[in-house]
C-alpha cells in the first residue's frame, strides 16, 4: 500500500517504490515510513531485508523533497540521480521484516541547479532505537536542458 501523495510526488512505481507512507515533508525535510510487510522488494523469501537496502529507501525519502519543491514551485521540473554516499554507517546487517522503519532525509546543501546533499537516517519508527545514517549526494539535472539536448 502507497499513500496517493507518494505517487504524485516520486516516478517510483512498484516493485521499485520502497517507501510507504509521508509522515512530515516540507521545502527541506521528510520523513517516509517503510512498513517492510508482506515479502517486500529484496527480502528474497527471508524474515529481513539486508541493510544495504536502506541506501534506497534514503534516496526515495529525500526524492520527496524535490517533488514537493517542484509542486510548491520552489524550484523547476528537474531528474535527479543518486551520484553516491558518504559515510553509510549501520549497526544491524538487516531490517527485520514486520519492524517498521522511520527515514528521515533533510536538505544539507544546494550548489547551483545541479547538485544537492541530504543528511539521512533510519530508525526503528515504533521505539526510535537509531539503525542507519548516511550522506547522499545527487545530480540534478533541469527539465528543459534535457529538453533542449534533443
Amino acid at each position: 500500500m502507497f499513500e496517493q501523495e507518494i505517487l504524485e510526488l516520486l516516478p517510483h512505481r512498484p516493485p521499485m517504490l520502497l517507501i510507504n507512507e509521508i509522515v512530515s515533508l516540507s521545502q527541506s525535510q521528510s520523513e517516509a515510513l517503510v512498513a517492510l510487510k508482506d515479502q517486500p522488494p529484496f527480502s528474497s523469501g527471508s524474515e529481513a531485508v539486508p541493510a544495504w537496502v536502506g541506501l534506497e529507501y534514503m534516496g526515495q525519502t529525500a526524492a520527496l523533497i524535490a517533488g514537493y519543491q517542484q509542486r510548491e514551485g520552489y524550484c523547476e521540473p528537474h531528474l535527479g540521480f543518486l551520484l553516491g554516499c558518504r559515510n553509510y554507517t549501520t549497526n544491524v546487517s538487516q531490517f527485520e521484516l514486520g519492524v517498521p522503519l522511520l527515514i528521515s532525509a533533510e536538505q544539507a546543501t544546494v550548489v547551483g541547479e545541479s547538485l544537492a546533499t541530504f543528511k539521512c537516517t533510519i530508525a526503528n519508527f515504533e521505539t526510535r532505537t537509531h539503525y542507519a545514517q548516511a550522506l547522499l549526494s545527487v545530480f540534478r539535472q533541469p527539465l528543459r536542458e534535457i529538453t533542449s539536448q534533443v
